[in-house]
């Protein structure tokens, strides 16, 4: 059967993207707790109501904050905060609920691909969920949307991992993000090697052994998933 779109088979990594490629290999191997930790560095704007100026952080400068003046500060800091009272949080653009529902729309249509999101979009919108619920509207339609998402796209990659079959040295996963990598890991970095290394030696084929993987994927899922639960 032919790979997905969002499946790339090919016998070496592009050369291309190179820094998008480094934040993705950053994510590699990472626990929910770290892939949060590497999300806060991600911008996002807030409406501060005290008075400060410019100020210098590791990542570059920050400010000057003014009241109600919108400023694009680390996401850690925003959460922060935003804990303390002394902004509001205004949530991405992509975070609105019509542009969501949008996406979960093209989800739906394109059977073979990923819609484009936010490599960190699962644990921004857990992190925002969580400490700014109240500075979003509709943010009960914006969690179900989410998880209607995040189902979709779990779906997708179960079906696509089906199709994989004989020697596979290297596959790029297009639009898929830093979660799912996750969800996904105890399959592609361990059983798959297993597989490849017995197809070599017989007719043996991976996707006939797809039970291997859901049960091995299946509590990475309930952890990932999760973070949409009240």
């Amino acid at each position: 059967a032919q790979l997905p779109a969002f499946l790339s088979q090919q016998g070496n990594p592009p050369a291309g993207g190179r820094r998008k490629e480094t934040s993705q290999k950053m994510s590699q191997g990472l626990t929910v707790r770290e892939l949060e930790f590497v999300a806060k560095d991600t911008l996002i704007t807030i409406l501060p109501n005290f008075r400060m100026p410019e100020i210098s952080l590791i990542a570059g400068k920050i400010g000057p904050f003014q009241p109600q003046q919108p400023v694009m500060v680390p996401l850690w800091l925003a959460l922060q905060l935003r804990k303390e009272g002394k902004c509001g949080i205004m949530p991405p653009e992509w975070m609105d609920l019509d542009n969501l529902q949008a996406k979960e729309n093209e989800e739906r249509e394109q059977e073979e691909n990923f819609t484009e999101l936010p490599y960190h979009y699962e644990e921004i919108a857990s992190l925002l969920l969580k400490t700014a619920q109240s500075d979003m509207k509709d943010s009960r339609k914006v969690k179900t949307i989410l998880k209607n998402i995040s189902d979709l796209r779990s779906s997708k990659i179960k079906q696509g991992l089906r199709t994989i079959k004989g020697k596979i040295d290297f596959i790029k996963l297009n639009n898929v993000a830093a979660m799912e990598l996750y969800s996904m890991r105890g399959f592609s970095v361990k059983t798959l090697s297993a597989f490849k290394a017995i197809a070599h030696a017989t007719n043996y084929e991976p996707s006939q052994q797809m039970a291997t993987y859901e049960a091995s994927q299946s509590q990475s899922q309930t952890q990932a998933s999760s973070q949409y639960d009240d």
